[in-house]
């Protein structure tokens, strides 16, 4: 590998520029390899979206058809019988089944075209066969050609109705039949209301006509045709109970569509929207327009995807892991190259320092010997732990793939590839936490402070992952405030760095113990655990950046071998100290951090009592903050501690009521969505415990409907906040309920 680096482009650079050059090269990479990926994604998600836009435009054109087909069957009817009698057309409309077998047609009719002169004797027939006295054609228009619908089945209340209705005398109707009369063809009207639209739920309609001619066929002649027409066999349409009826069975649709009469699109000319408008508020990822020629009528459909089509698209799927993949691949390699150049430099300061010694020319060779023994075994390392995450994150995205061609749900395999992502930003965090510390980046913001909370925190945050492993945790802290003067936010990484540490190399339902106290001057934490215990002689070296312990069961668990570093290096900056102990393999381990207690001349005197004090004097309140969202949480939490106000941060239901008994919080900001128990359940039994009363509650929802704040002030919510809240308001509310204002106008 030396010779090959002599012979590189690197060499020409000077040394200290290599490892930066290595750097940008492989994220210039990482970028382009992320780019090309990207693009590619994209286009499978739009053909995706492409192929279900004709599908969906396939289904409405074949359901047209068969309503054309219906017609056609319906004029042969009338072609091949002198008269056709309304008993024989009410038997025949029925051997169709048209609500189960044709939804969304509103009937089956028969219009027929007469003179002025015609129209009593068709009235009277018409009363005496079907046996309706008040029927009659209508509205009297002026002319001498009448269509009057003398037949229509199903003889609902609807279609009642519209039995006589001239359909001549009105221009929309008029023209699609005027068309098919002079083609012999089926011919679509354009937007009308339909003349059964007698309730308030009127939709907008359409029909469709197919001419009847005298002797059963089509004329030659465009002056025979019009001269030998009998009427018209016909359809009614209400549009939105047809388009339901073709895709009212679709569990979970992944496009929006309108549908428009005519060539533009225009809200007048709106046929039907198969979603409402808050379902498109979102930006779909894609949209597109297309038209549709039927029976002689062109229709405009605008598409537009859903968030459940935009949600399984494998452009952020695929884009994440790899761009997070190369990242860690950059950052192995320039530690890399970092490691050995200053390796390089240490031997020859040493060697041109001690050049006639030739023992310690032989010591520095060794060093480089170590350091490249070091090198290789961090990058076969570091090449195990990128292929672990990698291989499940490929998998998943070629079994999504798959799953997506044949209408599958891909639900877990998004789990797998949102895992695996987490586990790669670990690992960077790890190596980025390190290298900090290394160089001295890290300046702790050391304050006097109670070690039973930051205790408390760390046990918080590593719950979740303990609970995921099926372990029992057994946390043991003193009755009263244990004193240090360190940063909570470092002491917190490292109790739950070794909380985490213990539930991961223990096998599923193990016990792990922590305890606090105060031995000697010095504050004690232990973390104990019943898990695989550490063999002796790894215990001097376990503390050593990358070092591995029992090399094939730490591969099985993963990491980098740098958790346990990184505590050592923050403990010991803290002033303290951190030891591991352990019976042999199988017998689990105890690791013990210890702290300098604070002086007794710097311990708050009566913390609580100043407290107090300081609320008296300044106004500041005891507030709770509960959002699962950690950094919602943890901001909003900056905020009210920078106004004066003790401030308590949870992230779920269980924790809040756990701190409600301890801390007595007076004033409470409390998300809806938590998982688990939702904020309205945590409300409902803190009113419970509280008989009523209890802290002034305020809910912080993204939801603002009447409705919601309704639902928050019955579950006993003193005020309600919509996301993002804003922070004037959030003092405003503080302070008024603080006050004892009158909490209640704020759900208003």
């Amino acid at each position: 590998m030396r010779n090959a680096f002599r012979h590189s482009p690197f060499h020409r650079l000077p040394r200290h520029l290599v490892p930066v050059g290595v750097l940008v090269l492989s994220l210039l990479l990482t970028s382009c390899v992320c780019v090309l990926l990207g693009l590619s994604a994209r286009a499978r998600d739009e053909a995706r979206f492409e192929n279900l836009v004709q599908t969906t435009s396939d289904r409405i054109q074949r359901r047209l058809d068969t309503y054309v087909a219906l017609l056609q069957g319906t004029e042969g009817l009338f072609a091949t019988q002198r008269e056709v009698t309304p008993q024989e057309f009410s038997a025949y409309v029925q051997l169709f089944d048209l609500p189960s077998q044709y939804p969304g047609i509103q009937g089956l009719g028969f219009t027929q075209r007469l003179s002025a002169g015609e129209r009593s004797g068709v009235e009277h027939r018409v009363r005496t066969t079907l046996g309706l006295p008040g029927f009659h054609v209508w509205p009297e228009v002026p002319g001498d050609e009448l269509h009057a619908i003398v037949l229509l089945e199903p003889r609902d209340m609807r279609n009642l109705v519209a039995m006589g209705y001239n359909m001549y005398s009105e221009p929309t109707r008029r023209e699609a039949m005027a068309r098919a009369r002079d083609t012999g063809q089926p011919a679509l009207t354009g937007k009308v209301t339909l003349k059964q639209e007698i309730h308030e739920d009127k939709q907008a309609g359409f029909l469709l006509y197919l001419p009847v001619y005298k002797g059963g066929h089509v004329p030659a002649t465009l002056e025979q045709r019009r001269e030998a027409l009998e009427g018209f066999v016909y359809c009614p349409f209400r549009a939105d109970d047809l388009l339901n009826g073709i895709f009212g069975a679709e569990r979970q649709p992944r496009v929006a569509f309108q549908l428009y009469d005519g060539l533009e699109v225009d809200e007048a000319r709106l046929l039907h929207g198969s979603h409402g408008p808050e379902a498109l508020a979102h930006a779909p990822m894609f949209t597109t327009t297309t038209t549709l020629l039927v029976a002689g009528r062109p229709w405009t459909l605008t598409f537009s995807s859903l968030p459940a089509f935009d949600a399984t698209a494998a452009r952020p799927i695929v884009l994440l892991p790899f761009s997070g993949l190369g990242v860690l691949v950059s950052l192995g390699f320039f530690f890399m190259m970092l490691a050995q150049v200053r390796a390089r430099g240490e031997a020859e300061r040493s060697a041109d320092g001690l050049r006639v010694a030739l023992a310690e020319r032989a010591r520095v060779e060794e060093q480089l010997r170590e350091a490249d023994r070091r090198k290789d075994d961090f990058l076969a390392m570091l090449a195990h732990e990128l292929r672990n995450p990698l291989a499940p994150v490929l998998t998943a995205v070629q079994l999504m793939e798959r799953k997506q061609q044949a209408g599958l749900g891909t639900e877990r395999e998004r789990e797998v590839v949102e895992r695996q992502v987490h586990h790669m930003r670990r690992l960077v965090d790890d190596l980025l936490d390190v290298s900090r510390v290394t160089r001295g980046k890290i300046q702790l913001r050391t304050h006097p402070m109670d070690l039973v909370a930051s205790v408390g925190r760390a046990v918080e945050s590593a719950r979740p992952f303990v609970d995921s492993r099926e372990h029992t945790l057994r946390v043991a802290l003193p009755d009263g405030p244990v004193w240090t003067e360190a940063d909570p936010v470092r002491l917190v990484q490292v109790f739950t760095n070794l909380l985490h540490n213990a539930a991961k190399y223990s096998e599923p339902g193990g016990r792990i113990t922590l305890t606090l106290a105060s031995e000697g001057g010095e504050a004690v934490v232990r973390v104990a655990d019943t898990g695989m215990g550490i063999p002796a002689e790894a215990l001097p070296h376990l503390f050593e950046p990358f070092m591995q312990v029992a090399r094939t069961l730490d591969r099985a668990q993963g990491g980098l071998g740098l958790g346990l570093t990184l505590v050592k290096q923050l403990v010991e900056m803290h002033g303290g100290r951190v030891e591991a102990a352990s019976e042999g393999v199988g017998k689990g381990s105890v690791f013990t951090v210890r702290l300098p207690l604070l002086p007794g001349e710097r311990v708050p005197v009566a913390p609580v009592e100043a407290r107090a004090g300081r609320e008296e004097s300044t106004g500041g309140r005891r507030v709770l903050v509960v959002d699962d969202n950690v950094d919602a949480a943890e901001l909003l939490g900056e905020v009210l501690e920078m106004d004066g106000h003790l401030v308590t941060v949870v992230h779920d239901g269980r924790a809040a009521l756990e701190r409600l008994g301890a801390e007595a919080p007076e004033v409470v900001f409390l998300d809806i969505g938590l998982p688990g128990m939702d904020g309205y359940e945590v409300a409902r039994r803190i009113r419970e415990r509280s008989g009523g009363a209890g802290p002034r509650l305020v809910a912080v929802t993204g939801y603002g409907q009447a409705s919601d704040r309704q639902r928050s002030r019955e579950a006993g919510f003193d005020a309600h906040l919509v996301k993002p809240v804003e922070l004037e308001r959030v003092r405003e509310l503080v302070e008024d309920l603080g006050r004892g204002g009158a909490g209640a106008s704020a759900l208003n």
